[in-house]
Formats: C-alpha cells, structure tokens, sequence
C-alpha cells in the first residue's frame, strides 16, 4: 500500500490508512463522517512523523476534520502524549467528544486526564474562607453571598471541582479570586484541604495517565517550572499534539514575559486586609497599608497620557505620559510595597497563612524593582498596558517565542519526541515561515511543513464584495458609513449577520450607530448584540438561536473560534484590514529584528501578520460544506493598495460581486435558498 506521496507505508501508516478506508473502523463506527482525501493525508503525514520521531507542521483548511487526523494515528501508535489547544472550551470538546469517539471507533483502550490550570478549580480553603473566615464577616452584598452558598452547595457534590461546570459563573464574574487560588496564595502542603484539593488530585491522575488535555497556557506554565527545578506539572511523553497551534507564539510571549499591574496589587491589599487581623490583629495597621497600596495602584490610571492601549517605556517614563506624575506614582507604589513587605516581615510566624503572603509580597516588590531598571540589550521590550481606564500593568517581554521551542526542538534538544502543530492558519506559503519564524523553527530540519486545502468550494458556497464607495478606514466617518451599509444588507437578508472589528472602540461605535439607524426607522427592525453586554458564549448562543433577525458585532476574541454552522450565519462583514497597531511595541521590536537581517518591517512583519488575521476572520464564514454566505470586507485598501494581492492571495477563491446590485442579488438568492430550503415561501 501506498501514501499520498507515492511512498510505501510504514506499519503505522498501513493501520491508519485502513482506518480511514471506505469500509474503514471509522465509517462502521456510524459517526457520520464523509471520505475526504485531505483529511487521510494528514493522518498519514501524522503517522509518518510519529514513526520517525520527527515534527509536523501542518496548516488543515476549515473542513478537513485535523481532529480525527491527529487523534487516529496516536491512538494506533500507543504512545503517551500531550495534547494541548488553545482554549478550555476546546479542551472540554477534545475530553468529552472527540476523543471518546475515536477510543470507540477503533477499540483502542487508552488513559486520558484533563488538566486544566489553578484557576480553572475550586479552592475549598478559600471558598470556606470566604463564606464562614474573616472575609464572610465584611461581605454586605446578599448577592455575593447567596452565589458563594451556590458554590458551596456545588462544591460539596463536584467530584472535579472544575467551575466549568457551574452555569452562569463568568470568567470574569468578581467571585472568581474569591474561590480560586494561585501560585502565590497557594498554602500548598501547610493547606488543611490538601487531600481534597482539586487541583493536587487533577495533576496527580495527569502524571498517570496515557494522554493529557492541556491548553496552551499550562503547558509554558510547566515549561518554566521545569526551568526552576522547582517541580513538573505534566508528564514526559513521546508525542506533544498543539492543536490551534497558530496561537502558540503569543501565548509564549505572555508566559515568558514579566507583568505587575492593578490586578495583582488589588488581589494583594484585599487578601493583606483579611489575614492581617486575622492572624496577627492590632500588631500592624493593616487596613491602612492596604488602602495605601490601592491608592498607589490607583494613581497610575489617573495620570494624563496619550489615547493609547500600550505606551513603549524605553527610558525614565513611558512614552506619551506625564513623566513627573508617573515618577510620583512609581515612588508611591514602592513605599507602599516596602511598608507591607516589613510589617509582613515581622508578623509572618504567626501563620502559614502570613509567610505566604510575606513571600509573595516580597516577591512583588522584587518583581517591581526589576521592571524599573532600564530596558537593557537582549532582554526584550518594556512598555504600560492601559485598559479603558480600568486597570493598568508594566510588562517586559520578548518579541517571540522561540527561546522556549529552539530549546526544546533544536540541534541541542535531548531528542526522542515527536512534536505536531496542527491549525487552519498558519501561513500563506508552503513552508509556513509566520508560523516557523515566530517559534524559531524555520531551518530545524526535522521539521516537516504540509498545507492540506478546505475541502469546501468556496468559489460556489461564497462571495467576496469589497466596496468601493466606503470612507477611507483612517477617516471618522468610515465606521458610521459601514453600519449604514450593514443596516441595509442585514435587513434585506434577515439579519444572520456577524460584524467584526479591528478595535473594541470600533465595535461599539458600530453597534450605538446601528441602534440609532433601528430607532430611527432607517431599515428593518434588528436585534443588535454587542461584545461587552454579555459573555462571549452567551452572545453565540443568542445569535445563534435568536427568532428575530440578528446582527452580533464584535471584535478581539470573535475573530476566531466561532463555529456557527448552517444558516445562522450568512454575512461575515470585516470593517478594516487587520493590521497590527503601528505603535505596538511588539511589533516596533520585530520591525528592529527585520531591518537588522536586511528584510522589510512592513512587507515581512506587519502584512504577514495582517493576512494571517484576517485569514482567520474569514474562516468564520463557511463552517460546513451545505453553508452559502457573502464576506464583505469594508476596506478599499484592498482594491487600492499593491499590497491588497497578497491578503486577497491568503483567502480563498471566492466569487466577486463587484456593486450594491450584485450584492442585492446575492443577498436575496441566500434567502430564496433559505426558504426553499425550509419549505416555506420566501418573506
């Protein structure tokens, strides 16, 4: 037998190949999946370089089923691994669905853990702490206090302790830090829980078992506990699955950074008001010093500053801020830490409760006092990140990921694994260079690039309609004059209709004008949801089921992981191209790294970034090989520009209506489909 390549199969390819067969385990197994090519030559690919113990980079179209592709031929080789994707949602569908159907198709027993991170369980202690400790006796809001009892309630029964189990508790909901724990507040062994702590048990069975489900986060959270000799979080597997993998680099740079902001010093002058009374009353002012050090906090979202998310800090003070009120607010911050770190000092043998928190108070004055110093050659780049006047955070980063893969894939690397990148986007070239490039993986001979196509006909079930008439995307004008456009396709559509923006701003200047243009009578009536009015399932799981015509405006998050399939979405308008902010400091520091190998910063950073973003925008679109719609792309640029090509080059072919009639004819054929579809006469 034979692999796409012409080769001869392998022992392992031979199983996989027969697995995906007409008459195969798979299509027996009455699963409903359809034969497709692509989606056998990654299998195979897979199973070739698990053999080898070699790597794989594969980018598998929107369709291809990479799910099946990467979980058949592990589970036939019989190696322990790691499987690790992006999101917990993610996480919960590969634990729950798709591996247990694939164990049951092929009959193949295997281990499998879920592990998740600290914040994703409950704290028993601190949950107890918070209903019946110090904490329970200053807690007014009955509503706190009735959802805490719910908690405890659930937690009393949850044998996982997982809060994803408990509905209507948002990641962001305030209860979360009150029942959850992390590294610095953790008693660990000095816990009276710890027999019962989810967390101690979730990583124990997940050092035991054949597979472990992890998210991207954990696994660079164990990557520096290894650094620190300090102890492991996951097992050594020979086979490492990254699913999603397009966001491995960011997610690397976020671990592999250094942060301090307003959320970490709230968390710390809250905990500092409840247990200094508690353990040690009267020896110290302790509500003093913690409202000393929410005030010193405080003050850096009051000073004036330019209207920027991210200010570069390269010297004395960031850019574009008040140079002597951030002096002040630095000088006030690190008396208020230096105060609570002496009045921990002399207080913390009083319980374990305080030596944490002297530890960790400790360690945040250090991690201030670094940050400080000047940003030096080699140790990445400094900058403020602002957040809508709500919180703040100092970071020091590198610009990428690659000292943590070349380390653990390069020529030095210890050998032995075998390590597969699967995701729909990770590049518009055969070798897949903005995937590579960012990990530092581009020359790793062991590392095998594949690029397998959607097996959807893009050029019959989409079109493409990029406006001519639009304002340019600088000008001010240019996002009221898209939402009248929009008013006017969703209407005429019936809504089903999903707006994605480059910036939060931009989003909610879209979804006010078409709340004014629905008030005022000026199209059709629709339901409007906003990012920001809801959580982001809550807002899918409404527009998705929604009786009246709907148009869900959103940005960030939004551009990836939407899967909504079938009719419920049928118009995907993108407002600009997404190229990243000119004053990132990020990407001010990959422009410095290109010019200094003679390359581009424009041509080889910021239009790479700007396709692989928008290629996954656009992915949102057609889900299922039944599904019609338009992509509407409201940026001349496009048109205008030379570079517009290239970005064309990275979607796929689709069909072109070039006016507002073809678009009107497009629109009005989707609904004629629709109602044919369902039987009825079209409204």
């Amino acid at each position: 037998m034979r692999g796409a390549d012409g080769g001869t199969l392998n022992t392992l390819e031979t199983g996989v190949a027969a697995a995906f067969a007409a008459d195969g385990a798979l299509s027996r197994a009455g699963l409903g999946l359809r034969a497709r090519p692509g989606q056998r030559d990654m299998a195979l690919a897979v199973a070739r370089a698990i053999e080898a113990g070699e790597h794989l980079a594969v980018e598998a179209g929107t369709g291809v089923g990479k799910t099946f592709a990467y979980l058949v031929p592990l589970l036939l080789s019989g190696q322990r691994a790691l499987l690790s994707t992006a999101t917990l949602a993610l996480q919960d569908q590969l634990f729950t669905r798709d591996i247990p159907a694939v164990v049951n198709a092929l009959g193949v027993p295997v281990r499998v853990a879920l592990l998740k991170g600290r914040s994703s369980y409950v704290c028993l202690h601190r949950l107890e702490q918070a209903l019946h400790g110090p904490a329970a006796r200053g807690l007014r809001d009955p509503a706190v206090a009735a959802s805490l009892s719910r908690v405890m309630a659930w937690a009393r029964h949850s044998r996982s302790g997982d809060l994803g189990e408990l509905d209507g508790l948002d990641e962001r909901s305030p209860l979360r830090p009150m029942i959850t724990s992390t590294r610095e507040n953790c008693l660990g062994a000095a816990c009276a829980r710890l027999r019962d702590c989810h967390v101690h048990r979730a990583r124990g069975e997940a050092l035991q078992a054949d597979w472990v489900v992890i998210n991207h986060h954990l696994f660079f959270a164990d990557q520096l506990m290894r650094e620190t000799g300090v102890a492991t979080l996951l097992p050594t597997t020979g086979v490492i699955v990254f699913d999603e993998a397009h966001q491995l680099n960011d997610t690397g740079i976020g671990f592999l950074g250094r942060a301090i902001g307003s959320a970490p010093l709230r968390e710390l002058a809250h905990d500092l008001a409840l247990q200094g009374p508690q353990w040690a009353r009267g020896q110290r002012p302790w509500a003093h010093l913690a409202l000393s050090l929410e005030q010193a906090g405080k003050a850096f979202l009051s000073m004036p500053r330019v209207a920027s998310q991210r200010s570069r800090w390269p010297g004395s003070s960031p850019e574009g801020v008040d140079a002597a009120r951030w002096t002040d607010a630095v000088t006030s911050l690190e008396v208020a830490l230096a105060a609570i770190v002496q009045a921990l000092q002399a207080t913390a043998q009083a319980s374990a409760e305080l030596e944490r928190l002297y530890q960790r108070a400790q360690a945040m004055r250090g991690l201030w006092r670094e940050l400080l110093t000047g940003q030096a050659e080699g140790q990445g780049v400094r900058w403020v990140e602002w957040s809508e006047g709500r919180s703040w955070r100092v970071v020091r980063s590198p610009s990428d990921s690659s000292t943590v893969f070349r380390a653990l894939l390069g020529p030095d690397a210890p050998g032995g694994q075998s390590w597969i990148f699967s995701s729909a986007t990770l590049g518009t070239e055969e070798k897949l260079d903005w995937f590579t490039g960012g990990l530092g993986l581009t020359d790793l001979p062991a590392l095998r690039a594949l690029q397998v196509p959607s097996p959807f006909d893009h050029a019959v079930q989409a079109a493409l309609y990029v406006p001519e008439d639009l304002p340019e995307p600088s000008d001010e004008t240019h996002t009221p004059a898209l939402a009248e456009a929009v008013a006017r396709w969703a209407s005429r559509l019936g809504g089903r209709t999903l707006v994605l923006t480059t910036t939060l701003r931009a989003a909610d200047r879209m979804a006010a004008r078409l709340a004014e243009l629905i008030a005022q009578g000026g199209c059709a009536p629709l339901q409007v949801l906003a990012q920001g009015r809801g959580s982001r399932r809550a807002l899918l799981d409404r527009f998705r089921t929604a009786r009246e015509p709907s148009v869900l405006v959103a940005s960030a998050s939004f551009w990836e992981g939407v899967d909504l399939p079938g009719d419920a979405l049928q118009l995907l308008v993108i407002d600009k191209l997404p190229f990243p902010p000119p004053d990132d400091p990020l990407m001010e520091a990959r422009a410095r790294q290109l010019a200094a190998r003679g390359l581009n910063a424009f041509t080889d950073g910021f239009l790479p970034e700007a396709a692989m973003a928008l290629k996954q925008g656009a992915g949102r679109l057609i889900r299922a090989e039944s599904d019609r719609g338009v992509l509407v792309i409201g940026d001349r640029r496009l048109l205008s520009r030379s570079y517009g090509n290239r970005l064309l080059a990275a979607l796929p072919v689709m069909r072109r209506l070039w006016d507002e009639t073809e678009m009107a004819e497009a629109l009005d054929a989707l609904v004629l489909t629709r109602a044919s579809t369902m039987g009825c006469p079209p409204t």
